[in-house]
């Protein structure tokens, strides 16, 4: 049975306050899965608490999560978002909810050396950015691991056939995502993401256009594109 989710997105202002949006959709929704914009292995990922029954759940591993937000929270004031939604979840589980909690995002090197190298620009406004053809190549390669690790989740999931997943991406992220889980051919993603830059050709040439600027992009490019 392929279970046809119901996907409900919802954003975190990543700004100098908590933004309850996301635990007040906890409670709301009661989702059967979330889904975090965190690297694969980090911490809170499937294999802690998706083995464990609602009863069993191990939470000391979530008073680590905790803390670790509340030391994060002293410089990133939004992550202190996620201790609430992290609380409400514990909720849904003392209630016999058995959530699943599933990080998706790309490996913490290509996330790491897209802060570094968009930081600034981002904080002009995306206009600014949407205009550099390596920010594309990033979106990409993160985007295109998400995608790839949520059609894994929803392939492996059996316990209903209509789940309500909660995507904690954000936006920019889920709308491009949304697009890839649809199976796209290699012509529609190529124009998707880079129809901007018309002098950019998607073939081995332009891995030294992004090794000259990135090194760690051009590296998981090798890995993950799909275009020759």
């Amino acid at each position: 049975m392929k279970p046809r989710p119901k996907f409900i997105q919802c954003s975190c202002i990543e700004g100098n306050r908590i933004d309850l949006r996301r635990a007040r959709a906890v409670i709301k929704h009661r989702p059967d899965i979330i889904i975090f914009e965190l690297p694969k292995g980090n911490r809170g990922a499937g294999p802690i608490f998706n083995r464990y029954s609602c009863s069993n759940k191990p939470i000391k591993e979530v008073n680590k999560i905790i803390k670790e937000n509340r030391i994060a929270a002293k410089k990133f004031p939004y992550v202190a978002s996620d201790i609430a939604v992290w609380k409400n979840i514990e909720k849904l589980w003392k209630q016999g909810i058995n959530t699943q909690i599933y990080n998706v995002d790309s490996p913490a090197k290509i996330r790491r050396e897209g802060f570094h190298l968009f930081k600034k620009p981002i904080s002009s406004g995306y206009p600014a950015v949407r205009r550099d053809w390596l920010f594309w190549v990033y979106l990409y390669l993160r985007e295109s691991c998400m995608a790839k690790n949520i059609k894994t989740i929803l392939d492996s999931y059996h316990t209903k056939k209509d789940p309500i997943v909660l995507i904690f991406l954000e936006s920019i992220h889920w709308n491009h995502v949304k697009f890839l889980l649809t199976n796209p051919s290699k012509e529609k993603i190529l124009t998707y993401y880079f129809r901007r830059f018309k002098n950019l050709r998607a073939d081995k040439n332009v891995e030294n256009q992004i090794k000259a600027r990135s090194s760690i992009l051009n590296r998981y490019w090798k890995r993950i594109q799909k275009f020759y």
